[in-house]
């Protein structure tokens, strides 16, 4: 496919593979639909969503900043962030809520690039965040390919597998330790898809190199983000009852708006303080794929995963996640 063809897509993609898990106490499996919170305020909150620049990244980025959240655009392109930056704002300016008794204050908005294709690029935007000396309370994995045509990254991994996955993994590693320390409500966001029903654990194929499928190397990426070791091997821990709510899932959505909400309502709302574990899809609490759910293959998926990304873990991340 051409790039244009290959961009249009993605969108398609994003549009229809939106939702959430979280654990939810009460909800347990019942399929009750999830209601977007109200009078919110993230004054005191910095979040990060990466792929901001557009699609379902722009609609969750604008909805965050709207409540009051400082939120950096992690994108590949300065050029591409300024222009979001300059768009958010603009649609903020012509939005007045009722409620708004005053002329409206800009959005707080800060980009810091990041490229998921190159494992440096994904370090040296880790070591950015630290630098800023602030906590970070929310981050939303949004960013990602579909579809794309058999090729790898300059680290030498499938697109999919890294862009998708791996590169993702090494942001929430690298910043486990700084979001503990950043309050009592941590939450990670990420944006899966109903193609992770399609994926497979299929190690002696990870990369692609025996056989390659566009659809099935994009449904793997987001089977490992849904099974990753990542969302277990935490969660008896102090860090993952305040931090956990990885989100990830599937659902059907008629745009960009609606097919942010999901991930919006898992990031902020009260009721998932502290909780893990509950697939939502479409707004409603749904169990993820059996596949997912198997312990054995969740942890070969994290030794394989910590085996790849140990030459760029720090000591400090490597540390932590032994000591949790």
């Amino acid at each position: 496919l051409s790039d244009r063809l290959e961009g249009t897509f993605n969108l398609v993609l994003d549009l229809i593979s939106i939702g959430v898990i979280v654990s939810h106490p009460i909800m347990g499996n019942k399929t009750t639909k999830l209601s977007m919170p109200e009078n919110i305020s993230l004054d005191n909150i910095t979040a990060i969503v990466t792929g901001a620049n557009r699609g379902i990244g722009y609609g969750i980025t604008f909805a965050l900043a709207r409540m009051g959240a400082t939120v950096i655009l992690a994108c590949r392109s300065q050029e591409s962030a300024n222009e979001a930056i300059e768009n958010l704002q603009l649609e903020h300016k012509s939005s007045p809520r009722k409620d708004d008794q005053e002329e409206l204050k800009e959005l707080k908005l800060q980009f810091i690039p990041l490229d998921l294709g190159s494992l440096r690029s994904v370090y040296k935007f880790t070591e950015d965040i630290k630098s800023l000396n602030k906590p970070i309370q929310l981050l939303i994995c949004n960013a990602g390919i579909g579809n794309a045509s058999q090729g790898y990254t300059e680290d030498g991994y499938e697109r999919h597998f890294q862009i998708n996955y791996l590169g993702h993994c090494l942001i929430a590693l690298e910043l486990l330790s700084l979001m503990n320390k950043s309050g009592e409500d941590i939450r990670i966001v990420q944006v899966s898809s109903i193609a992770h029903t399609l994926g497979k654990l299929d190690f002696d194929n990870i990369q692609g190199n025996k056989s390659y499928s566009r659809i099935h190397m994009y449904g793997n990426s987001k089977l490992y983000q849904v099974a990753t070791e990542i969302n277990r091997n935490f969660q008896d821990s102090f860090l993952w009852r305040n931090f956990d709510n990885m989100i990830k899932g599937i659902g059907i959505m008629k745009n960009c708006k609606d097919g942010a909400n999901s991930a919006i309502i898992a990031a902020i709302s009260p009721a998932f303080k502290g909780c893990s574990g509950v697939y939502i899809s479409d707004g409603k609490c749904i169990p993820p794929s059996k596949l997912s759910r198997n312990v054995q293959q969740q942890q070969k998926l994290w030794d394989y995963t910590i085996g790849l990304l140990k030459e760029y873990l720090s000591q400090d991340s490597l540390k932590f996640i032994e000591e949790n």
